[in-house]
């Protein structure tokens, strides 16, 4: 236990020694929430005769994640779990501490089978992404008594909205009080005192509720949410990649910005799934040609559908092979497109999903905006943390074949009334990094 202490912030280490119930860690950007589980984990593991679960709502997200931090090391961070100390049957999805107890991990995507566990305590990570059924069934599963020990759920996860259960049941949500035995350590990014101050900078250039929620760690929403229809429990999932007839990436170009290359995937039934994004800054333009030509060769891309503004790069991966079309950036039709998708067909099936891991994808669902005026939401949307976005935007407006037609799609589909000269003033105001111009192509 003090080999683990001399590791940790305050906040971490408060999260740590927490003996309530149920704990949750609210960590924003950067405020080590990942590591803060995985060294809660540890310490109850290592007590002999425990049994504590690891989960996440999808388990290949968890193997991704959350196991990569407890077993392999993170730059200059060593492995949480340090090797030698522990034995993994990979199998049975056992860790064994060595002189101690012992480690079960799963995924939430089907709850029943969770059913047989017998637990000291579970960790969650992302906990927003599991529900309220999720969270009674693990509850359920926490019924071993171990001397010293006391049964707990720890969880930890970015903000939400305030309306999530967490919020209310954590009591972050205006109106409700903390439940009995439940505990909430709230950070925000500057809590965490090792982290460059460049990289501090980076985040307070953020706005609206991504700088709320992911800098200064609050439980916020916003009347002027552009996607009020995304609901992750319903969109988010992991699908066969064996099942879809069609291929098409959209790119958001950027260099003091991200690059946003957006993988989607259609099926015989036209619904559309996010199957994986590329999402870095200070990306040169050979660099990502490559990886497009990489996505080409695994993927069988049938279109690049890339940000208008960015004739140098169209240029270059046409040079390089690649089948290229300049996006329509009519930015409400656009919208629209990707707001009529997000419905759940009558045979149950969305007609919209995203792949568990596109972390930047689903937070941007969840916090693109309307621009506001003296507290009156516009027609514009802030030019803001939407990299990918708008990606998906080039992409579905590629896919529903309106690129030279774009107001094939009824107004309402938005949510909002859309005017033709409200459309062609917003697209021709419209562009990205300020170190990126129009071009005509």
């Amino acid at each position: 236990m003090k080999q683990i202490e001399h590791q940790l912030l305050p906040k971490q280490d408060e999260f740590l020694h927490a003996k309530e119930r149920c704990v949750l860690y609210s960590g924003a950007f950067a405020a080590g929430k990942s590591r803060s589980l995985c060294f809660k984990l540890l310490a109850r593991a290592s007590v002999v005769g425990a049994r504590e679960g690891l989960c996440r709502k999808h388990l290949v997200t968890l193997k991704a994640t959350t196991l990569r931090t407890l077993l392999e090391a993170d730059g200059m961070n060593p492995p949480v779990l340090p090797l030698g100390s522990y034995e993994h049957n990979k199998s049975e999805k056992i860790i064994r501490i060595k002189g101690g107890g012992e480690i079960v991990y799963f995924g939430l995507d089907q709850v029943e089978k969770i059913g047989s566990y017998s637990l000291t305590g579970v960790a969650i990570d992302e906990a927003v992404e599991i529900t309220k059924d999720d969270f009674t069934q693990l509850v359920g599963r926490i019924r071993v008594a171990v001397e010293g020990l006391p049964n707990q759920l720890y969880m930890a996860c970015n903000p939400s909205s305030p309306t999530h259960f967490l919020a209310e049941k954590f009591g972050l949500a205006q109106g409700h009080r903390i439940t009995k035995e439940c505990k909430v350590i709230q950070t925000k990014s500057a809590d965490n005192f090792f982290l460059p101050k460049e990289y501090l900078d980076s985040l307070n250039e953020f706005t609206g509720v991504s700088f709320k929620r992911f800098v200064l760690g609050e439980w916020v929403g916003s009347e002027g949410i552009i996607f009020d229809r995304w609901d992750r429990h319903k969109f988010v999932r992991h699908r066969d990649c064996n099942n879809f007839v069609r291929c098409i990436v959209g790119i958001d170009h950027g260099y003091t910005n991200p690059a946003a290359h957006i993988l989607i995937k259609q099926d015989s039934d036209g619904n559309l799934h996010i199957a994986d994004e590329w999402y870095k800054t200070k990306q040169l333009e050979p660099t990502v040609i490559e990886h497009a030509k990489q996505w080409n060769e695994e993927h069988n891309v049938e279109v690049f559908v890339v940000d208008p503004s960015a004739a140098s790069l169209i240029a270059g991966m046409r040079a390089a092979g690649l089948y290229v079309q300049p996006a329509n950036n009519q930015v409400f039709s656009g919208i629209q497109c990707v707001q009529a998708r997000m419905v759940v067909s009558g045979n149950g099936v969305p007609r919209l999903t995203v792949e568990p891991h596109c972390v930047n994808t689903i937070q941007e669902f969840e916090t693109y905006e309307w621009k506001t005026t003296g507290g009156e939401v516009r027609d514009v949307p802030t030019k803001s943390n939407d990299h990918c976005c708008d990606s998906i935007r080039y992409a579905c407006v590629e896919i529903d074949g309106i690129l030279r037609t774009p107001f094939s799609l009824d107004a309402s589909t938005s949510g909002r009334d859309i005017t033709p000269d409200q459309e062609n003033t917003a697209n021709d105001s419209w562009c990205d990094d300020e170190d990126e111009s129009w071009e005509n192509l």
